[in-house]
Parts: C-alpha cells; structure tokens; sequence
C-alpha cells in the first residue's frame, strides 16, 4: 500500500492572518484540515491545537497501542474510526478548556477534519463546515456534510442550493471544536479503490471554486502536491477572500 499526501496553507488575498492549520502524516496515512475562529489571533490557537491534539493522540493510538476511547464506542465503524472520534473529542475539550479558562482565548473554536487511510479504507472524523472529497472515476463527491445553518436549512427542504449560495448567514456554524464542552463528531467510512483521491479543504477553496472546477483540476496535475497548489492557486486567483488550506491524498496497492 502507497500513500501519498500533501498540502498547503496560504493567507489568501484578503486576510492579515492565516487561521487554518493542518498536518500531514504519510507514515500513518493521517491528514488533518482545521479552520479557526475567533479573531485577533484566537482562531490560529485553536485550529493548531486541534491539529496538534488530534496528531498526537492518534501517535498513541498507532504508534504507542493506547487502547483508551473517549466518549462512546461506535460499534458500526471500525477501531481506527471510533480511535479517531476520540481523538478529535479530546481536542474539543482542551479547546474549550482554554478558552473557559484564559479571557484571552474566550469565544475560539475551529472546525476540523482528520483522516486517517488504513488498508483499504479512509476514516474520517468531521466537525464544522470544512469539507473532506472523494474523486474517483471522473466524479467528485462529497462525503462530509457542512454543519452549518444554511445547509441545514437546505437538508431540512427550508432553502434551495441556489438561495443558499447568495445567503449572508452560509458561514454560521451549527458545530464547531472548543464551543461546547461535549460535540458531536460525524465518522464516514469510505472504502478505496487504487487511484482514489481524497481531498480535505478549508471554506476558502469552495467559497471561490465550484465543486466542478475542483474536479476539472484532479486529472491536469501528476501529484497530490500539484493539485493541492493549483487548488490554492486558483482560490487565491479568484479573490482569495479567506484563508485556504487544501490537502490532498493518494492511495495505492
């Protein structure tokens, strides 16, 4: 099996400061995407603790054999999955403690998404409106779901995709890490097949390129390296009007 993955993190063209974070583990087959929020420097405190927190504690889950779950077991996905969701919690309760605990830091949260690539499966483990895709055979799909109020509101039948797109609440977030002292986080298995690419992006990539775009990308560049930097590119050329962080992985027999 043969992993390959890369990302990128830029400013963008509108921003003084960079909130995302994220990280890159080829030997685990892990890749975390976060987005920070909060203002005057908050978000980019809690978009690295998540990563910084996710990463380690699935080093000990991996690398160390900790065996410790936090929260439930979710008998539907596998130990990798439920060791993610752990994970993820964790660094839900040191943001939240921070920010309860430091004035400094009051009203940080982040999103994130953490996947993890073991054997012929991707796990991923999702909280806020950053997005994980899957691009396979000349489709992309999907396979989070944003927690936000407009795509509620889309999923509850209340707004059409169109009114959605032009709505000034689409960045308010139902969910998030760090805003609550217990969150909800979704898992999503998906199985692989060779040649599979997964991509994990902040908003500022789908917030100036269309999911069409993205896709139209995948088969002009070599590596996940090349994609991941022309995806950016193209944000940052269509106004760059957020922080954008894109990785993007590769599986292989």
């Amino acid at each position: 099996m043969k992993i390959d993955i890369a990302g990128r993190s830029d400013v963008g063209k509108k921003r003084a400061n960079n909130e995302d974070g994220f990280a890159v583990d080829p030997e685990m087959g892990l890749f975390i995407v976060a987005d920070g929020m909060g203002g005057h420097n908050h978000g980019e405190v809690a978009s690295k603790m998540a990563v910084d927190t996710t990463l380690n504690s699935m080093k000990n889950f991996i690398l160390k054999g900790q065996k410790a779950i936090l929260g439930k077991v979710d008998p539907k996905v596998s130990e990798r999955a439920n060791q993610m969701a752990s994970s993820v919690r964790l660094a839900n309760q040191i943001i939240f403690e921070s920010a309860r605990t430091k004035p400094q830091y009051s009203g940080m949260g982040t999103t994130i998404d953490a996947v993890l690539i073991h054997k012929d499966r991707a796990a991923v483990a999702h909280v806020g409106d950053s997005r994980v895709y899957l691009a396979r055979d000349g489709k992309l799909t999907q396979i989070t779901e944003d927690h936000s109020l407009v795509e509620d509101q889309v999923r509850q039948g209340l707004l059409k995709r169109e009114e959605a797109d032009r709505s000034h609440l689409k960045n308010v977030l139902t969910r998030a890490l760090g805003v609550d002292e217990v969150t909800e986080v979704d898992v999503v298995e998906v199985e692989l097949r060779p040649g599979d690419l997964l991509i994990g992006c902040t908003d500022g990539l789908n917030k100036m390129v269309s999911d069409d775009e993205i896709l139209k990308t995948v088969p002009l560049m070599k590596t996940p390296k090349m994609i991941a930097d022309h995806l950016v590119d193209m944000a940052n050329a269509a106004g760059g009007v957020d922080n954008v962080t894109v990785v993007v992985a590769q599986w292989s027999k």
